[in-house]
């Protein structure tokens, strides 16, 4: 066999392999149908995966007055969040939003995971939660923060600067993955907290540069 010929359709078929494993995947757009859940947060934003007839969609967006979709870094599946603050009861500054809409089809189970590296958890968020609301093509649809309870085994941490891994699948009867996608989620410090580290930096660095040109006499 000509090496060359067969190290060429190695790739090739490589090549064609993952073209058709990214084709379903969308970046940074908006659910079909609209997002129903909440007040306040507008669609758009999402991850999806739109794979035989089905768009499931994750994203993070920003909690309470004044937050909404967290805008993904251009080009990925990754968002960045405010850390959040200790407290009783401490919550995390952002939630994880999800939307499944199945196309009509029966017979499915989903399943969301959640990891930050040391603990992972499970559910399957079509049937073990309150609340979650309908679009207008019936996607079902929730927004979640780490910090409820059914989350407990991630043993979450609001002020930690961590990434969280959401991976939502949706299996047929026989087990086989039929949709899915993932996205991360990197908690970060603010702005302000930012702008005071790089501050500390700077000082240290200017004491230091002193330091080293101050001229002694005898």
């Amino acid at each position: 066999m000509n090496i060359k010929k067969f190290g060429l359709g190695v790739a090739i078929a490589l090549m064609t392999t993952l073209g058709h494993a990214s084709a379903a995947t969308v970046l940074n757009s908006d659910v079909t149908g609209g997002w129903s859940q909440g007040t306040g947060t507008s669609n758009g934003a999402f991850t999806l995966d739109e794979a035989n007839g089905i768009e499931l969609g994750l994203r993070a967006s920003i909690r309470g007055g004044g937050g909404g979709p967290v805008t993904p870094i251009a080009g990925t599946n990754v968002y960045e969040v405010p850390i959040g603050t200790a407290g009783s009861p401490a919550r995390a500054l952002w939630n994880f939003d999800f939307s499944v809409n199945t196309g009509g089809q029966t017979g499915l189970t989903a399943l969301l995971t959640v990891s930050n590296g040391a603990n992972t958890t499970s559910f399957d968020p079509l049937s073990s939660l309150l609340g979650n609301t309908t679009n207008t093509v019936g996607a079902q649809q929730n927004s979640e923060n780490l910090t409820f309870g059914f989350l407990s085994g991630l043993n979450f941490d609001p002020t930690a600067l961590t990434t969280y891994t959401f991976d939502l699948t949706l299996r047929n009867a026989a087990g086989g993955v039929v949709s899915d996608v993932e996205i991360e989620v990197a908690a970060v410090p603010e702005p302000s907290t930012w702008a005071m580290m790089i501050l500390g930096f700077l000082g240290v660095g200017f004491m230091s540069y002193r330091k080293r040109t101050t001229v002694r006499f005898a």
